[in-house]
C-alpha cells in the first residue's frame, strides 16, 4: 500500500496557515543568528568573553526547554488538547522578551542581556517544539510532508529576508545592523508573532496525535532504543554545530576581516530570495530523490562552498567573492528546511510503531534543542576561540594570529563538520520504502484498536 493513500492531499490554504509562523519565527532567529553578538560587543561593550559564556549558558537554558516543552506538550496532547494552544501562548511570551532583548535602553550590563536571552530561548521553546511536532500529526503521508516543510522552508527564508532588510527602512542613517535596526525587529515581533500564530490555529487541523490512547510514558525508552532517532540526532548535532560556529563570527568575518560591515544586510537580502526560490527545487529533489540523499548531497556541496571563504580578499575588492560564495551555501543549504523535519516526521512514526506511544513533542523538542541551543554552544566556542587566538572586535586592525584564528573558526572547522555528517544523512536506515512499511503496519495497529473497542462495548 502506498503511503499516498495514508492522508488527504493538503490545499493551499492549510499549507500558508501552517507555514505562516514560520515566517515570525525566522525573523526574530535573524538577530541571535549572526548579529547580535557583534551589536552587543560593538555598541554596547559587553565583552567577548561574556557574550561567550551567556551563550553557552543560554543552550543549556534551551537544552532543558525544549525537552520540557515537547514532553508536557505530548501530555497535554494525550489528554485530549491540542498544539496549536502551546503555540499561541508561546508567541505571546515571545513578542514579550524580543522586545527587551531586542530594544535595550542603554547603558546595557551583561546580566541584562544574559536574562533576557535566556527567557526569549524559554519563550521560543514553548511555542515552537509543539508548533514543529504539529507538522508529524497534519499528515502522515510522506510526501505532504515535504511538502508541508517545503511551505514552512519558504516562510523561514520570507521572515529571514524581513530581517535582512529592516536596515534599509529610510529613517536610518546607514545600512549596517544597529541598535535602531534591532528595534524595528522588536515591533514587528510584537505583530507578527500573534497574529500569524492566530491564523494557524484558526485554519490547521489538530490533526492525529496519538496512535493508542496512552498518556506519553517511557520517555527515556522511546529516546534511548530509538536507534533512527539516536542516528539524526547525532548528525543534527554535527549539523547545527557547523552552523553555529560559522554563524557566531560571521559578524566579525565581514566587519572586522573584510571591512565590508556596511554590505552585510545587503549580502542577506540579495542572497536569502534565491535561497528561498531554491526551496521549491530542494523539495522536487526530496521527492524525487529522497530526502536523506538530496541533503546530504547539499552537505557535502555546502562544506567544499564554505572553505571558498578563505580565498575572498579585504576591502572593497572582495565585495562580490563575498556575495558569490554566500549565494552558493545559501543555494546549497536551502535544502536543509525541507529535509530535516520531515526526516524526523517519519522517525517519530517509526517511534509510534516501536514504542505505541506518540512522542512527537519529545522527539521534536531534540531537534529544537540540535537547531537552536547547538548553534548557541557552537556561536560561544567560536567566540571563545577567536578571542583565545587574539582577535579583538574593538580593533579596526588585527594581528596575524587573530586573522587567522578567525578564518579557521569561520571556515575551515564548519567544513569538517559537514564533511563528518554527510555519510551519516546519505545511509539514514528510514526511506519512503521502508516508511510505506511503518504506515501500513501503524494502520493494522489502529484499525485492530478499533475493532477492540468495538468489541468491548458490544460484550458490555
Amino acid at each position: 500500500m502506498s503511503s499516498a493513500s495514508a492522508s488527504p492531499r493538503l490545499s493551499w490554504r492549510v499549507l500558508l496557515a501552517y507555514a505562516a509562523p514560520a515566517y515570525s519565527q525566522a525573523m526574530i532567529h535573524g538577530p541571535t543568528g549572526s548579529v547580535i553578538q557583534g551589536v552587543y560587543a560593538k555598541y554596547l561593550g559587553i565583552p567577548l568573553q561574556a557574550i561567550a559564556t551567556i551563550l553557552l549558558v543560554a543552550g543549556i537554558v534551551d537544552a532543558l526547554a525544549s525537552p520540557a516543552a515537547g514532553y508536557f506538550s505530548d501530555l497535554h496532547c494525550a489528554r485530549g488538547g491540542v498544539r496549536r494552544a502551546w503555540l499561541l501562548s508561546g508567541s505571546l511570551l515571545s513578542a514579550v522578551t524580543c522586545w527587551f532583548l531586542f530594544a535595550p535602553a542603554p547603558p546595557v550590563t551583561v546580566w541584562y542581556f544574559g536574562t533576557w536571552l535566556m527567557l526569549t530561548y524559554i519563550s521560543w521553546a514553548i511555542a515552537e517544539v509543539p508548533y514543529v511536532a504539529w507538522m508529524a500529526e497534519i499528515s502522515t503521508d510522506y510526501h505532504e510532508r515535504t511538502r508541508l516543510a517545503t511551505w514552512r522552508g519558504i516562510a523561514m527564508y520570507g521572515g529571514a529576508i524581513t530581517f535582512a532588510a529592516i536596515p534599509y527602512l529610510p529613517m536610518f542613517p546607514t545600512t549596517e545592523f544597529t541598535l535602531q535596526s534591532l528595534r524595528w525587529t522588536a515591533i514587528l515581533a510584537i505583530v507578527l508573532l500573534p497574529v500569524l500564530s492566530l491564523v494557524a490555529a484558526v485554519t490547521v487541523p489538530a490533526g492525529a496525535t496519538k496512535v493508542i490512547t496512552q498518556a506519553p510514558r517511557n520517555v527515556w525508552r522511546g529516546i534511548i532504543k530509538n536507534r533512527p532517532l539516536l542516528r539524526f540526532a547525532l548528525l543534527f548535532f554535527l549539523y547545527n554545530l557547523a552552523s553555529g560556529i560559522m554563524n557566531g563570527v560571521m559578524f566579525f568575518y565581514i566587519d572586522s576581516y573584510l571591512h565590508l560591515g556596511m554590505w552585510m544586510a545587503a549580502l542577506f537580502l540579495f542572497t536569502l530570495p534565491l535561497g528561498a526560490l531554491a526551496v521549491p527545487a530542494w523539495g522536487w529533489a526530496c521527492r524525487h530523490f529522497g530526502k536523506q540523499r538530496a541533503w546530504a548531497a547539499g552537505s557535502a556541496g555546502g562544506a567544499l562552498a564554505i572553505l571558498l571563504f578563505l580565498f575572498v580578499p579585504p576591502g572593497p575588492t572582495g565585495v562580490t567573492g563575498m556575495v558569490a560564495v554566500q549565494l552558493l551555501v545559501i543555494l546549497l543549504y536551502a535544502g536543509f528546511p525541507v529535509a530535516a523535519p520531515a526526516v524526523l516526521a517519519d522517525v517519530i512514526d517509526y517511534g509510534k510503531l516501536r514504542f505505541g506511544v506518540d512522542h512527537a513533542g519529545t522527539y521534536f523538542a531534540i531537534y529544537n534543542v540540535m537547531y537552536k541551543a547547538v548553534p548557541g554552544f557552537g556561536a560561544a566556542l567560536a567566540i571563545a576561540l577567536i578571542s583565545y587566538g587574539g582577535f579583538d572586535a574593538r580593533l579596526a586592525e588585527q594581528s596575524v594570529t587573530g586573522t587567522w584564528a578567525l578564518l579557521t573558526t569561520f571556515s575551515v572547522i564548519p567544513a569538517v563538520l559537514l564533511a563528518i555528517v554527510v555519510p551519516l544523512i546519505w545511509y539514514f536506515p528510514i526511506d519512503a520504502r521502508r516508511h510505506r512499511v511503518i504506515i501500513s503496519r501503524l494502520q493494522s495497529l489502529e484499525a485492530r484498536a478499533t475493532r477492540d473497542q468495538v468489541n468491548s462495548a458490544i460484550a458490555h
